[in-house]
């Protein structure tokens, strides 16, 4: 289909213009006040495709009016500046302008939360490396003591093999060597800080020598009638039928550890025992 150029047709009715301007054309004996026009004295003879003349022409002319307008609402008493109470309505709601509110706070916050994370990003990243620190540390130190102790124990093997192990170096490394002792001391210097040895033997004895047994019978013990051996106490009587209680002692409970040499001690410690037959006699008899 093919395209029919066409040209368009301006009219420039200058007569009929001139008619219309005449109509609507104000009174110029209206007060300024009623219409609050203001009008550029000068005409505008600027270049069109120089853009920098052109804006400062626009300039100049919108103070020129500005400035104008001023003078004339000074001089008819025309109030021209917003009042102090006086708020205007907004271009946007309040109910927008406090979506927009939330927003900007949320926006914030999220930025302060991004905040905190980083910081404790980096706190647990600080505290790793402090770790790794300390254990590269003591391993470190644990490196060192090892070859401490092979270097003592490589001079000590020299000085012995040489003969000669009682000169001042070696000692300074013996002393160096020494470790404290993890036991607790008392005021004295010696560990386990209570009673000293002395105390601690006679209280408690020697082991198993010195006083753990020193309460049982002996041979000398046992052979000791002490003068009174078949008094009034019950070891003579009773000692053959209840062992460990015979009559070697006066009035004592004490004997053999059995039955047996309960027995024995009691028949060393009293009379002899009569026999059953002059026991019932006697018993008889009272």
């Amino acid at each position: 289909m093919d395209i029919v150029p066409t040209q368009k047709i301006t009219v420039d009715d200058k007569a009929a213009l001139d008619r219309i301007h005449a109509l609507i054309k104000l009174d110029p004996a209206m007060p300024w006040t009623e219409t609050l026009t203001v009008t550029y004295p000068e005409p505008l003879n600027v270049d069109v495709d120089n853009d920098l003349e052109r804006e400062l022409a626009f300039y100049k002319q919108a103070l020129h009016g500005a400035q104008t307008a001023r003078k004339l609402a000074q001089q008819h008493n025309f109030p021209w500046t917003r009042p102090a109470d006086y708020f205007a309505e907004m271009v946007k709601s309040d109910a927008h302008m406090e979506r927009v509110r939330q927003k900007l706070l949320d926006e914030g916050a999220g930025i302060k939360r991004s905040e905190e994370k980083r910081r404790e990003r980096e706190g647990k990243k600080f505290g790793k490396q402090v770790q790794q620190e300390k254990l590269r540390e003591r391993a470190q130190a644990r490196k060192d003591m090892d070859e401490k102790i092979k270097g003592l124990k490589r001079k000590r093997k020299g000085a012995l093999e040489d003969g000669d192990g009682g000169d001042g170096e070696d000692f300074d490394v013996a002393l160096d060597d020494d470790r404290p002792s993890k036991r607790p001391k008392g005021a004295d210097g010696r560990s386990g800080g209570g009673l000293p040895r002395h105390k601690r033997d006679q209280k408690f004895g020697f082991g198993a020598g010195g006083n753990r047994r020193s309460k049982q019978n002996t041979r000398d013990s046992t052979d000791d009638f002490g003068g009174g051996g078949g008094g009034s106490g019950r070891g003579g009587a009773r000692g053959g039928a209840r062992g460990g209680r015979g009559g070697f002692k006066v009035g004592g409970r004490g004997g053999g550890r059995g039955g047996g040499r309960g027995g024995g001690a009691g028949g060393r410690g009293g009379a002899k025992r009569m026999g059953k037959s002059r026991r019932v006699s006697d018993k008889s008899k009272k």
